[in-house]
């Protein structure tokens, strides 16, 4: 008989919530909103076990916006991105019992917070942005080993990615198709460590199970989203989620 990790109705609507919010944005629309898909299963569940079942529903999502994306990422930024994301999923699970679950939200956070508030107040003109230049190739490969480190343990790697990516003023659908590739990339090999820590039990599976219908549904109305809407405003969008998804972590980490 099917065991779920989730008993209350109240817990279920949190659920399927996080991962429709986590879906869109892994369709191209929201930035980094994706990072409140484990903070809203773990309204529920342990952090580990949330984080076990958003992965499985990542997996999913992911394969769903390489289809929806096909052809469209950026093979120069990914030539960065991969081989630096590894090393830092490498570096995530070696120091799985290293760092406390509130320090690396802390990290995140202030990362992500400072460098959207950042970009708030260039658009804002509250200073002169006209000396702007598009950041270097070590930027991109920096960052990327912080997203794959930060998304190893809670799945935050979005904040990281877009201090990569969004410097790098792409067209949206080339930026959305990029990021898909990069967490589908991402969230495959850390199939393997998360196997090797048994954070795959039958009840996370079997919530993960009645979770995955909605993740392809999400992930097409954020490709639907993406395509329709004009490119500040995709960029508005995406800071502005970085602002509250980087917030929330911090006050997370530093309140638990």
């Amino acid at each position: 008989m099917a065991t779920f990790l989730i008993a209350d109705p109240i817990s279920w609507v949190f659920a399927l919530l996080g991962v429709f919010i986590v879906g869109v944005s892994k369709g191209g629309f929201g930035g980094s909103l994706g990072v409140v898909g484990v903070p809203f299963l773990a309204v529920a569940i342990p952090i580990n076990q949330a984080a076990a079942v958003m992965l499985i529903c990542l997996i999913i999502m992911d394969i769903t916006g390489i289809f929806g994306w096909k052809g469209l990422w950026c093979w120069g930024q990914l030539a960065r991105l991969l081989p630096a994301a590894g090393l830092g999923v490498c570096l995530g699970a070696m120091s799985f019992h290293a760092l406390s679950e509130n320090a690396l939200q802390v990290m995140i956070g202030v990362i992500g917070l400072g460098f959207a508030v950042q970009w708030w107040i260039k658009h804002l003109n509250i200073v002169d942005d006209s000396r702007r230049t598009i950041p270097g190739a070590w930027h991109t490969r920096f960052w990327s080993v912080v997203a794959g480190f930060t998304s190893f343990s809670v799945h935050a790697g979005g904040p990281p990615l877009q201090v990569a990516l969004l410097p790098q003023r792409l067209e949206p659908a080339v930026y959305a198709a990029t990021t898909v590739v990069f967490f589908a990339f991402v969230n495959i090999i850390k199939v393997f460590p998360y196997y090797w820590l048994d954070q795959f039990s039958s009840k996370v599976l079997w919530t993960a199970f009645v979770l995955a219908p909605l993740c392809p549904l999400a992930v097409r109305l954020g490709i639907f989203l993406n395509k329709r809407v004009s490119e500040l405003w995709f960029y508005r969008v995406c800071y502005f989620g970085l602002v509250i998804s980087s917030g929330r972590l911090l006050i997370i980490g530093m309140t638990t």
